[in-house]
């Protein structure tokens, strides 16, 4: 048993060895400057979109082509009425009112998908209403599209402001999210994406027929519509420049954190079935997963016996995460926080076993709504 739980966990260490070193492709540059729609879906958020729109009404970039579409997405509470205000200071940003979805469709695909069509901007920027970003978010997001064949770029999206000990294990476990999602764009290899912080060509977006193949779903407005570009034959690319980050605050407390991963996961099953979905990326969740398993077995095994030999899968699983984490920091100019790392790393192997079971067949909660059901045929 043993070899087979190291046998897992090094095939997982060569698999992140490997995306690691896609990390050191170059980034391209450019001085064009397409037009630009940033689109938000928002509900309830009265508290904190704010904060967003005085982000994107600060963004440094020429005025006539930046536009921001923000679509209130049947808030009971102010959210509109803030946006109106800011809106009645500035042009450029434009208020949609969400009329009431069809049969079978996400509340946030809907959504979005009416902001994208009052849109005009060649380039589609995606983040959610609690996010703030820097002035020069626009301007550096849009620079890899200058190479016509990228259809998709994947910006990072750390959770977490605060000093914290939980704000900062927030972060790790986001920044290895980050981390994955980067590595997987250079290699051309889709793992997964972040809605949080996301620009989509507009042409890319419309052949990919919006948010149509995957509408049923709560999430997946990001990482499937990735595998969708991707299957289309465009580029996805990450963005590491100084500037293109974009913050956003950590899950309000430990089962907050617990909905957000099980609808990060409510996709598992689906991702076999939808026909778009990479072959190659169906291999690296399952290794993923399994390596997880392996970890969390060999973890409890040893607390029944004490033989240490159980926790080599764990000690590898560490390495490997450790090595792309760190190299992925160093691209993006970013501290490490090794001691926050390792306490994440205990319970990594566990939590992503459990709620990679779970996620699948649980019905999430998310913005006062329940999950409809997953979509059943491949494609569908």
């Amino acid at each position: 048993m043993i070899f087979l739980f190291t046998t897992t966990a090094a095939l997982y260490f060569f698999f992140l060895v490997w995306l690691r070193a896609g990390l050191s492709n170059e980034q391209p540059k450019s001085s064009n400057l397409p037009t630009a729609s940033v689109v938000v879906a928002a509900r309830n958020e009265e508290v904190v979109i704010g904060k967003l729109l005085e982000s994107l009404l600060a963004q440094e970039y020429s005025g006539e082509r930046l536009e921001f579409i923000i679509v209130d997405d049947h808030s009971n509470d102010d959210t509109a009425e803030v946006v109106r205000n800011f809106a009645a200071r500035d042009e450029r940003l434009r208020l949609v009112t969400a009329v009431e979805m069809p049969p079978g469709v996400a509340p946030k695909k809907w959504a979005l998908h009416l902001g994208a069509k009052a849109s005009k901007g060649e380039i589609l920027l995606m983040t959610d209403a609690d996010c703030t970003m820097g002035p020069n978010w626009v301007r550096e997001m849009l620079t890899p599209f200058s190479r016509e064949s990228v259809g998709m770029v994947l910006g990072s999206s750390p959770l977490g402001r605060g000093d914290s000990l939980w704000e900062r294990i927030v972060r790790v476990d986001s920044v290895g999210l980050d981390a994955l999602m980067a590595a997987g764009a250079c290699r051309q290899f889709p793992l997964t994406a972040s809605g949080r912080n996301l620009a989509v060509r507009r042409r890319a977006f419309d052949e990919a027929g919006g948010y149509e193949k995957f509408r049923a779903f709560i999430s997946g407005d990001d990482d499937l519509m990735m595998h969708l570009i991707t299957k289309n034959g465009w580029t996805v690319l990450p963005c590491f420049s100084a500037g293109s980050e974009v913050e956003s605050p950590s899950p309000d407390g430990f089962m907050a954190f617990i909905q957000q991963r099980l609808r990060f996961a409510s996709k598992g099953k689906a991702y076999y079935r939808l026909d778009f979905v990479d072959r190659r990326f169906r291999f690296a969740l399952a290794l993923i997963y399994v390596a997880n398993v392996a970890v969390m077995a060999g973890q409890i095994i040893f607390l029944i016996d004490f033989s240490s030999h159980w926790l080599l899968p764990w000690f590898i699983k560490m390495i490997a995460d450790g090595l792309l984490i760190t190299t992925y920091l160093s691209k993006i100019e970013r501290p490490f926080d090794v001691s926050v790392f390792l306490l994440n790393e205990v319970w990594h192997g566990l939590y992503v076993a459990v709620l990679g079971a779970l996620g699948s067949f649980v019905k999430i909660r998310w913005k006062g709504r329940h999950s409809q059901s997953q979509l059943t045929t491949a494609g569908q």
